[in-house]
């Protein structure tokens, strides 16, 4: 068993977590800075534990997500995000069988 701890401190990101078939990334992001649009060739699973983000989906359209409030999102999937305040949070990707 393993604890592992993310810095709140960090420059936008860090992998917690990097394997073949899954990632735990952690990541940070100030009020007002956002992340491209982008996408990855994996399963993901987004969860805010501090803020709120403005999650962007490839046609500009948006929901806030929050602590409490995950995104679940299939390989490919185009998104963005814009922090509405300071926010962290866990970006779990993972290869799941078909």
């Amino acid at each position: 068993m393993e604890f592992l701890t993310g810095d709140p401190n960090i420059e936008l990101w860090e992998n917690l977590v990097a394997g073949p078939t899954l990632t735990v990334t952690h990541l940070v992001i100030a009020k007002d800075k956002a992340v491209p649009q982008h996408f990855v060739d994996f399963d993901v699973i987004v969860v805010p534990i501090k803020g709120k983000v403005e999650f962007y989906t490839e046609t500009g359209d948006f929901e806030i997500i929050y602590p409490g409030k995950l995104v679940k999102m299939k390989p490919n999937e185009k998104h963005a995000l814009k922090a509405q305040t300071d926010a962290e949070l866990m970006v779990i990707k993972m290869k799941l069988d078909k």
